[in-house]
């Protein structure tokens, strides 16, 4: 608004002077043509004519500013009230999310932020992320492809370990996108976290299980194996041999050879039992 009144009060004083020294210079010039009745028609008429010129170029020019600012008003209204929409649709989503100015420092977070971590935006307002919020079970490759990509000003997807206000662990998935003004200036980055905390202990539980699972096939594929085949070769003996007392030898044998199976097949069930008890159950809805 400012720059359009400066504006049309440069104009209005560039066409007085302007003018002013046009119309001197006529009368001037015609000064010794004229009868002293008709310099002083010309000399009020370009006034006259002067305050009709300048008058109808001020009715126009602020009728244009007035226009250009009534549409900027409606443009700005219609900006905030997409800024209002989309900051409540934020606010009111579950996943995480952070916004960074140019300089990475956290200028925005949403409430499920707040609400999730226990870091309130007053606390967290002008620092970086990783001041508070990434773990130290992050290594260094995961900061380095942060800090490379926002250095790139491209959008990326990857996994960090982080830690709550009051300490708790958790991880996220996530998804940085860079953010740019309507002159495609640089001015941050949004950053969207899902919590996927749950998922990464699934997948170190079912690691876990497919090691016992591993255990338990070798003891099934190769202890098991050994006092089974001596049974079934002490049998083939003792249907073989016609002496009473070989056949009682091969029994005890086989007694030995059942008590070593029996013993691997406890070992197993204990195995398999132990990771049933491990393995948490899923929640029965009342």
């Amino acid at each position: 608004m400012r720059s359009g009144a400066l504006r049309i009060a440069l104009i209005y004083l560039a066409v007085s002077l302007v003018w002013v020294a046009v119309s001197d210079r006529m009368l001037t010039v015609y000064q010794h043509m004229l009868s002293p009745a008709g310099f002083i028609i010309f000399s009020s008429s370009r006034r006259f004519v002067f305050l009709s010129v300048t008058g109808y170029l001020l009715y126009r020019m602020i009728k244009a500013n007035e226009k250009k600012l009534i549409e900027s008003e409606r443009h700005s209204r219609i900006k905030d009230d997409e800024n209002r929409k989309l900051g409540h649709i934020i606010t009111k989503v579950n996943n995480l999310i952070i916004i960074t100015d140019q300089n990475n420092y956290i200028s925005w977070v949403n409430k499920a932020f707040e609400d999730f971590t226990g870091y309130t935006f007053e606390e967290v307002a002008g620092y970086t992320p990783a001041t508070f919020f990434i773990d130290g079970e992050s290594g260094i490759d995961e900061l380095s492809v942060v800090l490379a990509s926002k250095k790139a000003r491209k959008p990326f997807s990857i996994e960090i370990h982080c830690s709550k206000k009051n300490g708790e662990k958790f991880c996220v998935n996530s998804e940085y996108t860079p953010l740019f003004d309507e002159k495609n200036i640089f001015t941050g980055y949004i950053g969207v976290y899902n919590d996927i905390t749950g998922l990464k202990q699934k997948q170190v539980e079912a690691s876990r299980q497919i090691v016992k699972l591993k255990e338990v096939a070798w003891l099934s594929s190769h202890e098991v194996r050994r006092p089974l085949a001596n049974i079934i070769g002490l049998v083939d003996l003792m249907k073989a041999t016609p002496y009473m007392n070989e056949k009682i030898k091969i029994l005890e044998s086989v007694n030995q050879s059942a008590e070593e199976l029996d013993k691997i097949v406890h070992v197993i069930n204990s195995t398999i039992d132990t990771e049933l008890e491990q393995t948490p159950q899923p929640r029965q809805i009342p």
